[in-house]
């Protein structure tokens, strides 16, 4: 009997140990949940459908193409680039394109035979000998590639293009012959860079390398291959419509030497009001092909602003990837100026790059591919939406964007009074 009521005290007292144990865990995780932040408080990065933001070409290949998974950041997209037995991962969905379309192109190009055709090529080109500078050339290829290092900045101007000293009379000659055989070789190669929707100025050296082989047989005049033949590749890049910038960019770049463009590009921004250093040190940035900053300077100039600002910013690009965010801010400020309401000027806003429109709304030009709700993004939507009320000056704020947006955020800026609009799809 004893043993009996010791076991039911045990038993009582472990149910009751058992019951506080049970309210000691109870009320700790109340409190954690008190303590915890919500779990839907932010949306999660993660795989978004590479097809809701690249046109179907970026898929259809069967050599080189785009995986239809991308991973977000939280507002840019890496995309996966399959090329045979390689793999390349890229951010942003205008680089992934741009990118892709080199590889398509390289593939392209190392298709045309360099034995019969490039030869008479390089035998037609060879019968004229010429001077560049005091040493005696007779390597069409090798002097190309000397151009744009030794000789670029006097390219354009056959005036000039010696030293006073060194034009006599057989020499001027000689000059004005390689200059026509250097613009004959950037011509060709500028055509050749159109049809298959690359930058003629593009970073890739493999790229170059297949675009100097063959411009260089078909300045000679022996390439027996017709550029028309090739599949057209299409425009260079994800771009927007910025009304009268393409034809100009294009133009530009098929109708002009180096030196002659940097000359346009140099001569447009000053006449924006641009300072001269900041000028200087924008056209000589290595983060930026000559047809970027073309296109940055056409932009600029169709936004009617003052671009110190922009290139103060600009010249502070640390990656390709930066060269080409800017590159696509500008585009957006011009579509903005064109399309939506002119622009009074640029305007810095808590360490970001707007502008503010004739009717006194801030502007804040974004260029990427889907923003989701992240702490990072809300505490930015924050700081935008204490702009209104804490200065006079600024009357609404609007985020003008190339890209998408999802539910959530669209949601928190209307909340908040800001204005979201995306100005392109990324499908066709």
């Amino acid at each position: 009997m004893r043993q009996s009521c010791c076991t039911s005290s045990v038993v009582r007292s472990r149910f009751y140990l058992s019951l506080s144990a049970l309210a000691l865990v109870l009320c700790g995780s109340v409190l954690a949940a008190e303590e915890a932040p919500q779990t839907d408080q932010y949306e999660a990065p993660g795989p978004v459908n590479a097809q809701d933001f690249l046109p179907k070409s970026a898929f259809s290949g069967k050599k080189v193409f785009v995986d239809k998974t991308a991973q977000n950041d939280g507002l840019q997209n890496t995309y996966v680039i399959r090329a045979g037995t390689q793999e390349y991962e890229v951010k942003g969905s205008a680089g992934t394109m741009e990118f892709l379309q080199e590889l398509r192109a390289i593939n392209e190009l190392r298709q045309i035979s360099t034995s019969k055709a490039f030869t008479q090529g390089l035998k037609a080109s060879a019968k004229g000998t010429y001077q560049s500078g005091k040493q005696i050339v007779r390597d069409p290829v090798g002097a190309v590639k000397k151009v744009p290092e030794g000789a670029s900045k006097f390219f354009g101007r056959v005036k000039g293009f010696f030293n006073d000293d060194e034009e006599d009379g057989g020499q001027a000659s000689s000059a004005g012959d390689t200059v026509k055989g250097l613009l004959g070789f950037d011509k060709a190669k500028a055509k050749l860079a159109a049809r298959v929707g690359v930058d003629v100025y593009s970073r890739n050296q493999a790229l170059q390398d297949e675009l100097d082989r063959l411009a260089s047989a078909a300045a000679g005049g022996g390439l027996a291959f017709d550029i028309g033949t090739l599949p057209i590749g299409g425009a260079v890049g994800v771009g927007l419509t910025v009304i009268g910038v393409q034809q100009t960019v294009d133009s530009l770049i098929n109708d002009s030497s180096p030196a002659s463009l940097r000359n346009w590009n140099e001569e447009n921004l000053i006449k924006l009001g641009a300072n001269r250093d900041l000028v200087f040190q924008f056209i000589n940035h290595p983060w930026y092909t000559l047809r970027q900053i073309t296109v940055i300077t056409a932009s600029l100039a169709a936004a009617k602003i003052n671009p110190d600002l922009f290139l103060e910013f600009a010249n502070k690009a640390l990656t390709p990837a930066d060269g080409r965010y800017f590159e696509q801010v500008a585009e957006l400020l011009a579509v903005y100026s064109q399309k939506v309401e002119p622009l009074q000027s640029l305007r810095l806003q808590d360490g970001l790059l707007c502008a503010v429109d004739a009717n006194g709304a801030l502007i804040v030009p974004v260029s990427l591919d889907y923003a989701v709700w992240t702490p990072k993004v809300a505490d930015r939507v924050d700081g935008l939406a204490g702009v209104v009320g804490g200065d006079s000056a600024i009357k609404a704020v609007k985020i003008y964007t190339d890209g998408k947006a999802s539910e959530r955020v669209r949601s928190e800026l209307s909340k908040r009074g800001i204005e979201y609009q995306s100005v392109v799809g990324k499908t066709d």
